[in-house]
């Protein structure tokens, strides 16, 4: 734009002071001319530089997120279509879910046979509880005839060998009593081991089965927001490795603007100055916008752990910091796109009219000469 005001100015002045001869090209008027030529630079460079710092590198991202399965195997059908608006929650595409179901069904069948055994170990404790109480019928049957016999062994009326197979038929029964009580301890605590409210076995077959389903219903990659699939290269029966990202998604949720500014002009910039962008893509149209953060780093100063010092052609003093830009407002006929460019004018607070002015002019003229081919 510069340039093109430079050959206009200089087109000027021919016709008035050499072509037509309007005016006598002397010293006043060459004072003048050149005078105002160097106040115009001079108002650029310094006052519209410092105070509505402009950028002709700015570019609309977004997020991009690769899309990759969670299993590799075969691709079994692509939903999406390229460059196609898709609702978050969308089918994209989906992979073979034979194996992962076939283990769900399996889990399915080990949960029933879990119940069944739950259902085993509660009968198993009954039978241990009414052993229990057996063993101890017949144990107090013993002592009443251990008593019996003995008053018997006292008058000779049994044998002692009779009284002793009694005794020993009742330490044999103590013992099973005492296994029998084991026994029952032993089904409470396997009924009595649970994982919540579960049972330990029926937990575990659970866990198992939920991975299975959580894996069959992973084979079928969704989008993650509102957007749209571009570069689309996936087709029905290929083969894809896992975690591999296959295709690229554009969420259209959220855009912003990337521009880099002169130093000597982003000392001024600060979140909230507001400002307009022109993009290449919309001759004639001026967008507002609003500075949301200014990046104040440069990649150029970073160092790298080394074990060595820099050389001198390590060296590189950045020139540009870089703004996070968004517009405002609703554009429907104008949508932004992922990648768009275009320059950007940010208008200070401390900014008088007459440089914003001046700058609305530039940037508009900009935007009209987008209509053609604009090599300025």
């Amino acid at each position: 734009m510069e340039l093109l005001v430079t050959v206009a100015y200089v087109f000027f002045v021919r016709l008035i002071f050499f072509d037509y001869k309007l005016l006598r090209f002397n010293l006043f008027w060459k004072f003048v001319v050149f005078g105002l030529y160097i106040a115009a630079a001079l108002t650029e460079i310094i006052m519209l530089g410092q105070f509505a710092p402009y950028s002709k590198q700015a570019f609309v991202q977004s997020y991009v997120i690769p899309m990759a399965p969670q299993y590799g195997g075969l691709v079994e059908e692509v939903y999406a279509k390229p460059n196609m608006p898709v609702k978050k929650g969308d089918p994209l595409f989906r992979m073979d879910p034979s194996e992962w179901q076939y283990k769900a069904d399996e889990q399915e069948a080990k949960l029933a046979a879990a119940d069944t055994n739950v259902a085993e170990l509660a009968q198993q404790l009954e039978e241990a509880r009414a052993k229990v109480e057996r063993t101890r019928a017949d144990l107090a049957l013993n002592k009443l005839k251990q008593e019996q016999f003995g008053e018997a062994a006292a008058s000779n009326a049994v044998s002692r060998l009779r009284l002793e197979e009694v005794d020993e038929q009742g330490r044999s029964l103590a013992a099973q009593l005492r296994l029998d009580e084991a026994a029952v301890r032993s089904a409470q605590l396997a009924l009595d081991s649970v994982v919540g409210d579960k049972h330990t076995e029926v937990a575990e077959v659970l866990a198992a089965l939920a991975t299975a389903r959580y894996n069959v219903e992973h084979t079928t990659i969704k989008a993650p927001s509102d957007g749209y699939v571009t570069n689309l290269q996936l087709h029905p029966g290929g083969m894809v490795r896992l975690k591999t990202p296959v295709m690229s998604f554009v969420s259209s949720e959220e855009h912003w603007i990337f521009a880099r500014f002169l130093q000597q002009g982003a000392q001024r910039l600060a979140a909230g100055d507001k400002g307009e962008v022109a993009f290449d893509m919309y001759p004639g149209k001026v967008f507002p916008v609003i500075v949301e953060s200014v990046l104040w780093a440069s990649g150029n100063a970073q160092g790298i752990a080394a074990g060595r010092l820099p050389t001198d052609n390590e060296f590189h003093p950045g020139m540009f910091f870089t703004a996070r830009i968004k517009v405002t407002g609703e554009h429907p006929d104008h949508p932004l796109r992922f990648g768009a460019s275009g320059i950007v004018a940010i208008y200070s607070k401390d900014a008088a009219d007459a440089l914003i002015f001046l700058r609305q002019l530039e940037i508009r003229g900009e935007s009209y000469l987008n209509y053609l081919f604009n090599p300025f």
